[in-house]
Formats: structure tokens, C-alpha cells, sequence
């Protein structure tokens, strides 16, 4: 049986995961959404068919079945970039984990959901100090209330999911001196650099590792502390596969 602490390579972060001071396997980026592309080209293949026949063969109503695909083909396309930009922000955030400094243990969070929408993912630690990192997939292009009320939404899942974190690893015999720090990684829409508010922080990918240096001595998590991260990983990562089995 493969252990839950198998290190993989992953396609967003191509170094070995051991090296890069990872306990357990992050979750697995999708690749290209070319499902998207693929049918937004066959909806618009569809659509200039059915108007061609429309007016070679006089049929009034292949314009409506033409124009609902050329929709279709919108949505699609739609999805597809959509798709993209969350693939694009996730490969930044993982390069900027890769690039913490080596006093940083990195443990990817099992059974975790809600991604994109402030669940908590990876939970970033030094000796002194940890933090818990969520995601929020919001577009840049959404309107500023609607934009608002799921950062809020966000931010409060991921407080939430921090103190049950911080209650589960300080039943595990895991403390620092200050609770997890919840961090909000917002992968399409710009933050201008480090913001506390709502009672997270909220950065971009790129800002990251400014705000885990600047805020963390980086010492090196080493003996009994690493050990029992590892093991209050294995075992939630038990409790998560017990749980997807019922």
C-alpha cells in the first residue's frame, strides 16, 4: 500500500517534492481544460453548418438551433479561459512554495475542499510560527460587490478551517507560540501586496514568500516537531480516506 506520505512529482511543481521540504503530496494541478476548446470549436463547427443549411435549404428555424450553438460556443470558450487563469494561478502559487527558503516545512492538508473558495490546502510551518494557505479563484473582472461578498465568504471559511487546524495539531502535541496565521491567495484577481483584512491575509502568488519571510524567523523545523506534523498528517489523511469511502 502506498504510504500518504508517498512524494510524487507533480506537473505544477517539477522538483522533487522530499527536497522541497514537503510532507505529504499537494493535491494533483489539471492540466489545459482542452475539453473546454474542444467543444466550443465543435459548437461553432455546428453553428456554421446549421446556418449554411438554413440557407441553401430554406428552413427558418436552423438560424435559432445555429445562433443557440454559436451561445454555446461563448460559454464554452468562456469556461475554457476561466479554466485557464485558475491553472496559471495555481502553478504560481506552487512556484512560490518552492522558492521558501529551506527553514520552511510545507504539509499538504488531506481532504481538503472547498479549493478556490478559501478551504485550506497547505499548511506552511517553521519552528516558530505556522501559517495555512487557501486559494480564492475570483476573477479580476467581477464586480466589486459580488467580488466582495465571496472574499468575505472566503476569508471566513478559512478562518474557520484555521482554528479547527490549530485545535486538531495542538491535540496532536503540534503549538507555536501564536496560533496559524490564515493567508487567502487570490490567483486572478490583484491585491496590491500584503492586506490584512476580514482576518486573513490577502495576497497574490507573487507575494507570498515576502510575507512568510518578513513574518517568520524561518527557523528550521527539525526532530520532534517534523515527526509529529508527519504523523497528525498520516493521520488525517486516513480520516479522509475513510470518510470518501463511505
Amino acid at each position: 500500500m502506498t504510504s500518504p506520505r508517498r512524494v510524487v512529482t507533480m506537473q505544477a511543481v517539477p522538483r522533487d517534492l522530499a527536497r522541497s521540504g514537503w510532507i505529504g503530496q499537494p493535491a494533483v494541478q489539471p492540466g489545459a481544460p482542452w475539453s473546454w476548446a474542444i467543444a466550443c470549436l465543435l459548437l461553432g463547427w455546428g453553428a456554421g453548418s446549421l446556418f449554411r443549411l438554413r440557407a441553401l435549404l430554406g428552413i427558418n428555424v436552423l438560424d435559432m438551433f445555429g445562433f443557440w450553438c454559436l451561445v454555446g460556443a461563448g460559454l464554452c470558450a468562456a469556461q475554457f479561459f476561466t479554466a485557464m487563469q485558475v491553472v496559471d494561478g495555481r502553478r504560481r502559487l506552487f512556484e512560490a512554495l518552492e522558492r521558501l527558503s529551506g527553514g520552511f516545512v510545507k504539509v499538504a492538508i488531506p481532504g481538503a475542499a472547498h479549493r478556490g473558495r478559501g478551504g485550506a490546502e497547505v499548511l506552511v510551518a517553521t519552528a516558530d510560527r505556522a501559517w495555512v494557505i487557501g486559494t480564492l479563484d475570483v476573477s479580476a473582472s467581477a464586480r466589486p460587490k459580488a467580488a466582495r461578498k465571496r472574499l468575505v465568504a472566503a476569508a471566513d471559511r478559512l478562518v474557520a478551517e484555521s482554528r479547527i487546524l490549530s485545535a486538531e495539531l495542538a491535540a496532536a502535541g503540534v503549538r507555536w507560540p501564536a496560533e496559524p496565521a490564515p493567508v487567502l491567495v487570490l490567483t486572478r484577481r490583484p491585491v496590491h501586496g500584503p492586506l490584512l483584512e476580514c482576518g486573513v491575509w490577502q495576497v497574490n502568488p507573487e507575494h507570498l514568500v515576502k510575507l512568510l519571510d518578513e513574518r517568520s524567523a524561518a527557523t528550521r523545523v527539525r526532530g520532534s516537531l517534523h515527526a509529529a506534523l508527519a504523523a497528525w498528517h498520516d493521520r488525517r489523511a486516513l480520516q479522509a480516506q475513510h470518510r470518501r469511502r463511505r
